[in-house]
């Protein structure tokens, strides 16, 4: 460039007044060696001196990957953009420059002319927009400054899952951007303090109100607190926030009635033999209820709907194989508690003995298929028959408090506790 000045005999005055756009300081550091100018500077003080453009262009690409003649122009030679690694907008735009810089930095209009072309849409705002820090809106866009920058269509792939990283990136972060002040305004409505947070007395009366236990101390609303479960002891963490919105639930109890109501099943097929026949018939007319197991000690209500189930059931002689089979199913140590739970005073006929069953499953109190043992309707003729013998020989007022509740006075769900604990 100096010696196409000293050839063409023009001042950097002159030059300037021939490139029309570019001052003459600019011209003359372009000159100076010191740094690489811009391309299209280079080109119009080429075309200014009269130099041939195109070769001043092939050695100002020279100059730029740091070639020229095998010697080193003292610029270091710029990174190779690695889009497999973008992991947000900014990290895509900063690979998109680099891959720019690497094409030898082609004008805006250049590029404008090359994405055209090629039948793509890029205008000369669009990718000055992209050079300087804003991410292509769409894969459309991301193609054209692609195809500008000279990317092949076998390399274009790796571009579109970085800006699809990208993408999802910033959508989780506007996401979690509003779920904070969702979070925030929660917490202000539940706080009990002047600043609108959650003091630890009332975050610990929270959780426990939920059936949780504090183990280590309260520090913020969304953050993860490490929590024992009341029932069943086992211990997780949960957010506070999650706790006010019913969404904190522990992950082991419902493994526990799963793992109860598989031991149940095994029971009743008497894989020991140890059973009695009238013991297996039995606990097939039971069904087990939901357990929940408190520390250490498991508690298994059984629901039995008839007289003749609730006396064989009050022995305790099939207690051993039951807990015998819950180790099978529960890897915790425990102390079993069975709690025999019945009502055989509201059901004077096998008909409502039948209806209260229907009704107990409805209600959520029986959670597997209820069945009914041979004798239950013999058995419900002869309740009745000692009710009407009992009710002939005296009037209701002196009547037993059995016959007085089939006469019209329901009694609650009466629990009866049959473990030798």
């Amino acid at each position: 460039m100096r010696n196409g000045r000293r050839a063409a005999g023009f001042s950097y005055a002159v030059l300037s007044e021939r490139t029309r756009s570019i001052s003459p300081g600019t011209l003359q550091r372009a000159a100076s060696g010191a740094v690489l100018p811009r391309r299209e500077v280079a080109q119009a003080f080429a075309r200014a001196c009269g130099m041939d453009v195109a070769e001043v262009t092939r050695m100002w690409h020279a100059a730029y990957h740091g070639s020229l003649g095998g010697r080193s122009t003292g610029r270091t030679r710029e990174p190779e953009p690695r889009p497999d690694l973008v992991k947000d907008l900014s990290g895509l735009w900063a690979a998109l420059e680099e891959l720019r810089q690497a094409n030898g930095a082609p004008s805006f209009r250049m590029m404008e002319r090359r994405a055209r072309d090629a039948g793509k849409e890029l205008s000369r705002s669009t990718a000055f927009r992209i050079s300087r820090g804003t991410a292509p809106a769409s894969t459309d866009c991301l193609e054209a400054f692609l195809v500008a920058c000279q990317v092949l269509p076998r390399d274009r792939t790796v571009w579109f899952d970085a800006w699809l990283r990208a993408q999802r990136q910033a959508a989780s972060a506007r996401l979690g951007a509003d779920r904070r002040e969702e979070l925030k305004q929660l917490e202000s409505v539940v706080a009990d303090t002047s600043r609108g947070q959650v003091s630890q007395e009332t975050a610990v009366r929270m959780l426990r109100k939920a059936g949780f236990d504090a183990l280590e101390r309260y520090r913020r609303f969304d953050a993860p607190w490490t929590v024992e479960c009341l029932k069943c002891a086992a211990t997780f963490r949960i957010r506070l926030s999650d706790v006010v919105l019913a969404r904190a639930t522990c992950p082991d109890c419902p493994k526990l009635t799963e793992h109860v109501r598989e031991a149940w099943a095994e029971l009743l097929t008497n894989p020991s033999g140890l059973l009695s026949r009238q013991l297996v018939r039995a606990l097939r007319a039971a069904t087990v209820l939901p357990a929940r197991l408190q520390r250490d000690h498991l508690d298994v209500p059984v629901f039995v709907a008839d007289r003749t189930t609730l006396r064989i059931l009050q022995s305790s002689a099939w207690h051993p194989a039951l807990e015998d089979t819950l180790r099978r199913h529960i890897r915790r140590p425990f102390y079993l508690d069975v709690l025999l739970v019945h009502d055989y005073d509201t059901m004077p006929s096998p008909r409502n003995g039948q209806r209260h069953r229907r009704l107990a499953k409805a209600a959520g109190l029986v959670d597997s298929p209820l069945e009914s043992i041979p004798g239950a309707r013999r058995q419900g003729r002869v309740n009745s028959a000692a009710r009407n013998e009992a009710m002939s020989g005296q009037d209701a007022a002196t009547a037993p408090a059995a016959v007085r509740t089939a006469a019209g006075m329901p009694s609650p769900w009466k629990p009866t506790s049959n473990s030798s604990a």
